[in-house]
C-alpha cells in the first residue's frame, strides 16, 4: 500500500507522540509503585517500637520467650495489645477501613484488618529472634538476614533478643494491589486519551504542513502537461515557501524560453524563406524568359547564395556556442596587437564604405602591450564580427574610434561609431538573436542579425561583459570588459 506524505507525516507525529505517552506511563506507573510501597513500609515501620516495647514488657514479666513459642495466641494477642496501646491507632484504623459515621474509629476487635493483614505484625515476614539471632517466632523459611532490618529488645539494659521486619519488596496486599491496578487503568486510560487527542490535532497539522507540496505536485503535473503559465501562491517564508517561490521562477522561465523559441523558429524561418523567394523568383523568371541568363542575373543569384550562406554560417557558430562546443585555446596573449591586426586587415573594407577608422591604445608599459589570457583566435573573431557591425550599420563618410585600456585589474574596450544611432528602446535587443533596429539599421545592409549575439558569447566565452549606450559620435557605443587574469 502506497501511502502519501499527508498520512506518512501524520503516523510519524502520532508514532512520536505515542513514545512519548508510552514512556511517561512506564516511569509514572514505576515511580507510583515504588513509591507506595515506600509508603506501606513507612506505615508498617511506625508500629516497630510500641512492637519491640511490648515483647520488652513480656520477656521481663515472663524471663524468656519459651511461653511465644508454645502459644501463637500469646504472639497474637501481644501484637494486639502493642497495636491498641500505640499512637499509631487512629492512622492504622482510617488506613484499614472508613468509618460509617463521623466521629472516632470504634475499637479494634479480633476480626479487624491487622489481625488477618500481611500489613499487621503477624504478617510472615515478622520475626522474633533471641540474642544469638535465632528465630523463636516466625516462619523460617521467609526469613531473609540480608533484608531483615532488626530492632534490638533491651530489658535491665541487656538485649535479650531482636524484632526482626523484612523490607517488603512488592505490594500483596489485596486492597493495594487493587489500587495499584486501578491506578494503572487510570494511567492507561489518560495516555490512550492523549493519543486520541493528539491524533485529532496530528491529521490536521499533517494536512496543513503537506499542503504546499500538494500544490508543487500538481503545478508540476501542469508543466509536464506544457501549462507553463502554472503558478502556485507562496505562503510562508520557510524552506516550503521557498520552494513555491523556486517554482514559479522554473514556470516563468519556461514559459519566457519556450517563447523565445517559437519567436527563434519563427524568426529562422522567416531569415531564410527571404533568400529562397528571391532566389525561387529569379531562377522562375529566367526559365520563363522573363529575365535574361546575363550576368547582371548571375551576380544577383550569387549574392542571395552569399546571403543564406552567411546566415547559416552565423547560425551555426551561435549555437556551437550556445551549447559551449566552442574550444577556447587560453593563453596569454597581446590584445593590443590583436586588435592592431584586425583593424590593419579590415582597411580595404572600411576604406570601400568610406569610414574612417582609428585606434587608441592606453597601455602603462612602455612598449605598448596589454596582456590577458584569452584564445587569440576567439578574440580575432570578436573583433571581425564588431568591425564588420561597424562599418555595415555605419553612414559613409562616418567615423569609429576604438580605444583600449588597462583599468586595474581589466581590460577595458571602447566602440564608437557615427550616426545612424540607436534608441533607447532598442539598446536593451540588440544582442537578441535576429534582432534589428527597424530603422537603418536593417536587413537591406545584408546582415543576418547574429552578429552581436555571436560577440556577447564569445566574450562571456572570456569572463567578460559587453553591453551598449549611445555614442558620443552619434551612433552606437560598444564597451567591453576583460578580466585580465582571467581562470582558463
Amino acid at each position: 500500500m502506497k501511502l502519501s506524505v499527508k498520512y506518512k507525516l501524520f503516523l510519524a507525529l502520532l508514532s512520536a507522540h505515542c513514545l512519548v505517552y508510552l514512556a511517561m506511563y512506564s516511569f509514572g506507573y514505576y515511580n507510583f509503585q515504588r513509591g507506595f510501597l515506600e509508603y506501606v513500609s513507612r506505615i508498617e515501620e511506625r508500629q516497630v517500637p510500641a512492637l519491640a516495647q511490648g515483647l520488652a514488657d513480656f520477656y521481663a514479666t515472663y524471663g524468656s520467650w519459651s511461653p511465644l513459642r508454645s502459644d501463637y495466641n500469646k504472639w497474637s494477642n501481644l501484637i494486639r495489645d502493642s497495636i491498641e496501646s500505640s499512637s499509631d491507632l487512629d492512622l492504622i484504623t482510617t488506613r484499614s477501613r472508613i468509618p460509617s459515621r463521623p466521629g472516632p474509629a470504634p475499637p479494634f476487635t479480633p476480626n479487624d484488618w491487622y489481625y488477618t493483614s500481611e500489613y499487621s505484625p503477624a504478617r510472615p515476614y515478622l520475626h522474633l529472634l533471641d540474642a544469638q539471632e535465632n528465630i523463636m517466632v516466625g516462619t523460617p523459611g521467609v526469613f531473609q538476614r540480608e533484608l531483615a532490618n532488626l530492632t534490638p529488645i533491651v530489658v535491665n539494659d541487656e538485649t535479650v533478643g531482636y524484632l526482626s521486619v523484612t523490607s517488603r519488596q512488592r505490594l500483596s496486599e489485596q486492597a493495594d494491589l487493587l489500587f495499584a491496578a486501578q491506578q494503572q487503568n487510570e494511567f492507561f486510560l489518560l495516555a490512550l486519551g492523549l493519543s486520541m487527542i493528539s491524533a485529532l490535532i496530528a491529521f490536521p497539522a499533517s494536512v496543513w504542513l503537506t499542503r504546499p507540496i500538494r500544490e508543487v505536485v500538481a503545478g508540476t503535473r501542469n508543466l509536464t502537461s506544457g501549462a507553463y503559465n502554472a503558478r502556485i501562491p507562496v505562503r510562508s517564508n520557510d524552506e516550503l515557501g521557498q520552494l513555491a517561490s523556486d517554482f514559479n521562477t522554473l514556470a516563468l522561465t519556461l514559459e519566457q524560453n519556450r517563447s523565445a523559441r517559437q519567436q527563434w523558429i519563427a524568426d529562422i524561418s522567416h531569415e531564410l524563406r527571404t533568400p529562397l523567394a528571391i532566389l525561387q523568383g529569379e531562377l522562375e523568371s529566367m526559365q520563363d524568359g522573363i529575365r535574361p541568363l546575363d550576368k547582371d542575373s548571375l551576380d544577383s543569384l550569387h549574392h542571395e547564395i552569399l546571403h543564406l550562406s552567411t546566415l547559416v554560417k552565423d547560425l551555426h557558430e551561435l549555437s556551437l556556442s550556445d551549447l559551449g562546443a566552442l574550444v577556447y585555446a587560453k593563453g596569454r596573449v597581446n590584445l593590443s596587437e590583436i586588435l592592431e591586426q584586425a583593424v590593419d586587415l579590415q582597411q580595404q573594407l572600411a576604406a570601400r564604405h568610406g569610414i574612417k577608422v582609428s585606434l587608441n591604445i592606453e597601455s602603462p608599459k612602455a612598449d605598448g602591450t596589454i596582456e590577458m589570457l584569452g584564445d587569440p583566435n576567439r578574440l580575432q573573431q570578436l573583433f571581425d564580427n564588431l568591425l564588420t557591425n561597424s562599418f555595415r550599420y555605419t553612414d559613409a563618410g562616418g567615423e569609429l574610434h576604438i580605444t583600449l585600456r588597462q583599468e586595474h585589474d581589466s581590460v577595458v574596450i571602447e566602440w564608437c561609431d557615427s550616426t545612424p544611432g540607436v534608441s533607447d528602446a532598442d539598446l536593451g535587443h540588440l544582442f537578441e538573436r535576429l534582432y534589428r533596429v527597424e530603422t537603418s539599421r536593417n536587413r537591406a545592409k545584408g546582415g543576418s542579425g547574429l552578429g552581436l549575439a555571436i560577440c556577447q558569447n564569445i566574450v562571456q566565452g572570456h569572463e567578460g561583459s559587453i553591453t551598449a549606450s549611445h555614442s558620443p559620435l552619434g551612433g552606437l557605443k560598444l564597451t567591453i570588459v576583460f578580466p585580465q587574469r582571467a581562470q582558463p
